[in-house]
């Protein structure tokens, strides 16, 4: 299991958007479009049978992309906050002008069987 925590400054953004939804937040991580695996946050996200829970940080739960949840298996990584205002990210701190990045805090094998 992945070990995912979460920098001061990323959770006071989580709890900003907190503040200003009604409906349950959920960061994902995935290999899809829009800026590829960077955390993205969702409210009322849809999460499908086959994606892993990696951990909560902020009071939110993450999840992986069946796909991912491999190469994530032994990481330590760090969901952080930069100022983007260009980002095109469908994830909810784009609204602040912000995007999610994911920091790797030691190497992981990513799948690798050396």
């Amino acid at each position: 299991m992945p070990t995912i925590s979460i920098t001061q400054r990323a959770a006071e953004v989580v709890e900003r958007l907190r503040q200003s939804r009604t409906g349950a937040l959920t960061f994902t991580i995935d290999g899809g479009c829009c800026e590829g695996t960077a955390p993205h946050l969702f409210e009322n996200a849809v999460i499908t049978s086959t994606a892993a829970h990696a951990g909560e940080v902020a009071g939110v739960p993450v999840y992986l992309q069946a796909a991912m949840a491999p190469l994530y298996d032994d990481a330590d990584v760090t969901i952080d906050v930069i100022d983007d205002p260009m980002s095109d990210s469908m994830s909810l701190e784009t609204e602040l002008g912000l995007r999610f990045v994911l920091r790797q805090n030691r190497a992981c094998s990513l799948g690798s069987s050396d």
